[in-house]
Formats: C-alpha cells, structure tokens, sequence
C-alpha cells in the first residue's frame, strides 16, 4: 500500500457525518491538516459527547438532529462513519452535485504507507484479524489491529513509522464508501445475507464487500474460501494473484484433510486447535495465507493458532449448571453467524435467540434448530419473524427480556444440553452493543442461584 496518492486537505471544504467514535478521529485528523471542517449528526446536541461538542471551539459548525441539504451541498468531500447509509436523499444529491462522498475507511488508506492486510467477510472478521494479529506480533512484526473492529484506521495514520504491517477488520458499510483503497494482502472469507436493513439489495452488499479486492494489481494478493459458491463465483473478475481455501486441494491455494492444512510444501496440524468448528477451521486456513505470504515461519503460525482461544462473546463457554454447559454468542448477530454456532455444538440445545432484525431469512437456521434444537426462547423485535419461520420446527417460547430468556431455559433445563445464547439479530433493540448484550447474559448465568 502506498501513500503516494495522499490528498490534499488545506482548505478543502469537508463534511464529517456522524459524531461516534470513527467521525470524532476523523474531525481530529482533518483539522490537524488544516482543512474547513463541519460536522452532522442525527443526535440532539444533548446526545454528543463532550469531546464533539468541543471541536466547536475549534472552528467546526456542529449540526444535530437532522442532517440538512444545504449542509452537504457546502462540502467538497463528504466523510461517512460506519453505518451511516449512503442511500440517504442529502447523500445522493450531493454525489449528483459534484461532491466526493467516501468512507473514513477511503480517507485513511490514502495516507497509510506499511503493507495492509485487510480482512471483510459475513462472519469470522473478528476472530480471523485477530488471530492474524496475534501470529505476527509472536513472530516479531510490530501489529497495528484495528478498523471496523474498534479502533479508527484513521488513528494510525500519524504513528504508523512505527509498525511492520496495518490489519484492518472492514465491514460492508466501510466498503461501500471507498474509491481507490488497495490492500496489499485482502482477504474474504464468506458472504451470506446480512445488514439488509441497511443496503438496497443482497447484490449490492455482495458488491461492496467485493471492492477490497476491486484496485488490488498483480503484485497484491486476494485470499478467498473456496467453499463459498457465492464468493467463488465473483472471484472471476478479480486481477490480483489469487489464493483460495478449502476442503478440495486448490492449485496455489490452502487445502484441509483430517484437520490438516497444506500450503506451499507445509503441513499444518491443527487437530488440537481450541476454537471450535469447522467455520474456524476455514477462518485459521485464511491466516495461515496471510501470516506465510508475510513471512511468518510455519512453527509460529501453527503454535499461535493452537494456543488461540476464543475471543469474548464468541460461542464462549461461560458456565456448567446442572451438567449442563452455557455458551455466549451474542457476537453472532446474523442468522448464518447463528448456524455456525449451532453447527459447532451437539444437541441437545436450548437455543435463546432474538433482537433487531436486519432483514435477512432466519430459513437457513431450519435444518439445525429442527435437528439440534429442544427448546428455542425468543426475544426482541424479531422474535415473531422468527417464530414464524422456525416456530413450526421446535417448540418454542416468546420472552419479553433476557432475564426472562434465562429463566425459561432453566425450567427445561437437563443434564448434558447446550444452551446456546446466538441472537441471529444486531443488540440496538435492547441493549448498546452486542457486547453489552453478552455481558449481560453472562452476568445473569453466573449469578443463577439453583
């Protein structure tokens, strides 16, 4: 990746949309280099940070509650935080008008000069960039880990004389707003139905999760599972050099047999690994790529993925009451993050689902839940949808809270079942964050008093 196509901000007129934690780094980066900064954001004032509210002193005009026409008419170069549509009317007049509309994503890539090793896909994102993370920095790379999985790569720009390499999480929102963001290494690991509350169609989230390997050259890398016939399909027309994973030997690719990866002449056991299921198999394939074409050494990477454990909120097993074994997944927010989960564990399961529905089929869940599945609790705004769907499979209960789920769960509870807390939903119904939901699932089964 090269910072050769720096642009030039002095004086150019720049609308930051949004006020989280990205659009605040943002507006900080851009007044540093002496741009005309303004800020929107749907929030009342009331709502903002005190750090927002501050950049006012600095010269920047903060708008809340609405996000006004002339507003983004004013700007040469319009900057979206994640999750902000870019379907919205005062978006698109503006892309009409002339202006350059692009993610906080875009901005930073054309400031990033270390090799990039951008990860998207539907599931796995999280658990992939971070184990990638972790096999560099044991095999002596200074790591920088960060985009859509916490910290800005805006953030890094002004400290990254310091790192060997910038790993990036992207999601499907980041994407859709970039122009000429070119990693070094891009890797995409699945593509299923997902935030379809947010994009037009499933064709144009597929789409902006294919623009991480839309600039990549022949000398950049595009690692992809082969498995994923949607995927596969739409690896066509990539130019990059091309490494696919999978169950089937794939020529310049990874191959699996027995828990065993074969990659370049080396062969990688992995039959002791600590992340569970076969999705994890597939996202470990992927850093093993990553990790081996930036010159990490096969007994680094297969002892880091062997010792990796699960990350928080991640199918993590949070107690045993009864015999019976309580796992948090409120990462899985999809309904294949879902499927996964329930694809890695044995019946019976109890299995407590439910949130904000994102507009994808819970359909794909059936096969599982009929033969896994013994009770299926339901909770949030999606919990009629889901009944609807699955209800006829299993026998099912509607809760109003998650306090209530757990207590549902405990009345059938047996020896040797599985409970499953695996939403197939966002949090923003409920809670702030699916973090905050599992936290609060797991506080509330670690204090069950039987």
């Amino acid at each position: 990746m090269s910072g050769k196509d720096q642009m030039e901000l002095e004086g150019r007129k720049t609308l930051v949309v949004g006020l989280g934690k990205t659009g605040r780094e943002t507006v900080k980066f851009l007044l540093a280099r002496k741009a005309e900064v303004r800020a929107t954001d749907l929030c009342e004032r009331g709502d903002l940070s005190a750090e927002a509210l501050g950049f006012e002193v600095m010269g920047v005009k903060i708008e809340t509650g609405e996000h006004k026409l002339e507003t983004f008419l004013w700007a040469d170069t319009v900057v979206m935080s994640p999750g902000v549509p870019l379907t919205q009317s005062v978006v698109q007049e503006s892309i009409k008008r002339g202006a350059e509309v692009i993610s906080e994503l875009e901005l930073a890539s054309r400031f990033l000069c270390k090799p990039v090793v951008a990860l998207t896909g539907s599931n796995g994102k999280t658990t992939t960039s971070t184990l990638i993370t972790a096999i560099l920095r044991r095999g002596g790379k200074k790591v920088f880990l960060g985009g859509n999985i916490g910290t800005p790569a805006i953030e890094v720009v002004d400290s990254q004389d310091t790192l060997d390499v910038i790993v990036l999480e992207t999601s499907s929102f980041q994407l859709q707003g970039t122009d000429s963001f070119r990693p070094d290494i891009g890797v995409i690991l699945n593509i299923s139905p997902n935030h379809l509350d947010h994009h037009l169609s499933l064709e144009e989230y597929v789409d902006s999760k294919m623009k991480l390997f839309a600039n990549q050259n022949e000398g950049d890398f595009a690692i992809y599972n082969s498995q994923d016939a949607l995927l596969r399909e739409k690896m066509e027309s990539v130019t990059s050099n091309k490494i696919p994973y999978g169950t089937d030997a794939t020529q310049n690719g990874l191959s699996l047999r027995c828990a065993k990866v074969t990659f370049r002449d080396e062969t990688y056991d992995l039959s002791r690994m600590r992340l569970p299921g076969e999705h994890n198999m597939e996202n470990a394939m992927a850093a093993i790529a990553a990790a081996t074409l930036l010159g990490c050494p096969k007994d680094i990477i297969e002892r880091e993925i062997l010792s990796f454990a699960p990350l928080e909120h991640r199918i993590n097993l949070v107690a045993v009451i009864e015999g019976a074994k309580f796992y948090n997944d409120s990462k899985s927010t999809s309904p294949s993050a879902t499927l996964r989960a329930l694809q890695s564990l044995n019946a019976p399961v109890i299995l407590i689902a439910g949130g904000k529905d994102k507009g994808a089929s819970y359909g794909a869940l059936g096969g599982e839940v009929k033969n896994k599945v013994k009770l299926l609790i339901l909770m949030g705004e999606a919990k009629h949808t889901m009944k609807h769907e699955l209800g006829e499979l299993v026998e099912t209960s509607l809760v109003e809270t998650l306090d209530e789920a757990v207590g549902e769960c405990l009345k059938n509870l047996r020896k040797g079942d599985n409970v499953l807390f695996s939403p197939a939903c966002s949090s923003f119904d409920m809670f702030s964050s699916y973090e905050e939901r599992g936290r609060r699932f797991s506080d509330i089964v670690q204090n069950i008093r039987l």
